[in-house]
């Protein structure tokens, strides 16, 4: 029987990522049958900061985190942008687990690594964040506040047959849950609820129906809460002023003010870090220079030179003014992938999924990737959200005056959420207007 016999199969691959504290997960009660419960991640006996601290691997993120944004703004009318490049980079490790041939190689070449690489990386980042030692494999300590949980969902299907290998890969090496299910509105309800009891509830709704023709359902949840570790004081350190979007318009904003230790500067902005309590994670507000859009300042960022604009100056403090703001992004990731050269995935009578599974209906490929984000900064600090959805079809001492400099975002900037320690981007956004 030729590829094109069939109606083609179709698998809808979801990732998540949210920001609420202690995300781990309650007991739930799902209709769809559980075939392995969530395990430790397999780990390897050199510690995980030789995995993330590997040059070529941060350079591979920066560069993909880079590209990716780029295109995001690229494509997006609005004057918000907000997505998480680690939460696609999970999206991706779970098709490239269930890829090959030219299909496999774009993917790798998308995002900088091979299947290998790019899954080792992602299992050593979900260890650090589960508290695991940098410098000492195995041994743990409390967990961050970033947390995962991956589950894989097949549809209770004679005519579905999964790859061994691909289920071992996810549940191994990325600590995915698997579960069969009817693929009717029961696994519709089940899966909103395992979304739901992940985010404690911030997304309470992932699905509102799964195609016909979906064979699997793939969730990656990333959750974030950051408190800062110097919190605003709402009488003193916050304060009215006025946001000017780049078409002039004047618009009222409540400015946090505060004085960092982390200056950044280029040739085409200034900007400033913020850290989170513990010194974790970290929130950068990146300024274009008056007369730069922000459009111009990510066109002249390639992964390079993001890393070099997030080195703090040597020391240079900072008065920082970073007003509070919530948005909530969605956009649809495919064309932004097709730029990046994912294009097999995308095509029928190409794209080589076989070794995630095959399916009675025909091949697997890629059919759509949507990226929804929420995110929410204030005196506190910042809770954000993510969901990626791909379907298938089938220091030195310090100077006695040091200087001092000033960034106030009352005007479009780009903002990022990192990790301090490994410099992974968390998240990603652009704030072009407020309210």
């Amino acid at each position: 029987m030729g590829r094109l016999a069939k109606t083609l199969a179709r698998v809808v691959l979801l990732a998540l990522c949210v920001a609420l504290a202690g995300c781990a997960p309650s007991s739930l009660s799902l209709t769809a049958t559980e075939l392995t419960a969530r395990g430790d991640l397999a780990t390897d006996d050199s510690p995980i900061c030789d995995t993330l601290a590997d040059p070529a691997a941060e350079a591979a993120v920066y560069d993909f985190s880079a590209r990716l944004f780029r295109e995001c703004v690229r494509q997006d009318s609005g004057d918000n942008v907000f997505v998480s490049p680690l939460s696609v980079l999970y999206a991706l490790a779970l098709a490239e687990n269930g890829a090959a041939g030219q299909t496999l190689a774009q993917l790798e070449a998308a995002t900088g690594m091979s299947m290998g690489q790019l899954t080792d990386y992602l299992n050593a980042y979900a260890r650090r964040a589960g508290g695991e030692d940098p410098l000492d494999a195995g041994v743990s300590g409390d967990a961050l506040e970033l947390s995962l949980a991956n589950s894989v969902w097949l549809r209770d299907s004679e005519g579905l047959v999964v790859g061994d290998e691909f289920l071992a890969a996810c549940g191994e090496r990325l600590g995915a849950q698997a579960y069969r299910a009817a693929f009717d509105q029961s696994t519709v309800d089940d899966v909103n609820a395992w979304v739901s009891d992940r985010t404690h509830g911030m997304i309470p709704e992932m699905l509102s129906q799964i195609p016909a023709s979906a064979q699997l359902c793939l969730i990656n949840a990333l959750a974030f809460e950051g408190t800062w570790e110097e919190p605003y004081d709402e009488e003193g350190s916050i304060e009215p002023d006025v946001f000017t979007t780049e078409e002039g318009v004047e618009q009222d904003v409540r400015m946090m003010r505060s004085r960092e230790q982390g200056y950044l500067e280029s040739d085409l902005a200034t900007g400033f870090v913020k850290p989170y309590e513990n010194y974790n994670y970290a929130f950068v507000g990146i300024l274009p220079n008056e007369g730069v859009t922000v459009g111009e300042l990510l066109e002249s960022l390639d992964g390079t030179a993001l890393r070099e604009l997030l080195t703090p100056v040597e020391y240079a403090s900072v008065d920082a003014g970073l007003p509070m703001f919530t948005t909530t992004y969605q956009t649809e990731l495919t064309d932004a992938l097709l730029a990046l050269g994912v294009t097999d995935a995308f095509e029928a009578e190409v794209a080589d999924f076989s070794p995630m599974g095959e399916s009675d209906d025909g091949p697997l490929y890629v059919s759509q990737v949507v990226h929804k984000t929420f995110v929410d900064v204030n005196g506190e600090g910042t809770h954000a959200a993510a969901v990626t959805s791909v379907g298938m079809d089938g220091a030195s001492g310090t100077p006695d005056n040091p200087v001092v400099n000033e960034v106030i975002l009352d005007r479009p900037f780009v903002y990022l959420i990192v990790d301090q320690q490994t410099m992974t981007p968390i998240f990603m956004g652009v704030v072009g207007s407020i309210g």
